[in-house]
């Protein structure tokens, strides 16, 4: 289970308990039978979600050096088409059709991916 993303860039790691409360009643709404579930760990940290809450996949400005992150919590239901998308990418040195909009350099042009509401999670 996770949080929605901050909006501002924050570098802290300390967890905040409303943040586990909040998630933790919507989990039991859902799934009444967790509110006998006891926690036994938490963790909080760092999660890799851009600013326009899409993934960054393609080519750097570093020769042979390709990126593929920013996933944040939804990169698992995207494996299968960034796996080929970005074995396009390394084996062409280009980026594929379907990750261009995803390339590195849209934070410097401001072209970004405005599909906030798309991602089915709190991002």
């Amino acid at each position: 289970m996770g949080a929605g993303v901050d909006s501002y860039n924050g570098y802290g790691q300390r967890g905040s308990f409303h943040v586990i409360e909040h998630q933790m009643a919507a989990a039991v709404e859902l799934f009444p039978i967790f509110a006998r579930a006891h926690v036994l760990r938490t963790w909080g940290g760092i999660v890799d979600t851009t600013l326009d809450a899409s993934p960054i996949v393609g080519t750097s400005p570093v020769d042979n050096m390709f990126v593929n992150c920013g996933w944040g919590t939804g990169g698992f239901k995207a494996t299968p088409a960034a796996g080929l998308t970005f074995a396009h990418t390394i084996a062409t040195g280009a980026p594929h059709k379907l990750n261009k909009p995803f390339a590195l350099e849209r934070f410097e042009t401001g072209a970004l991916i405005d599909e906030h509401g798309a991602a089915a999670v709190a991002h």
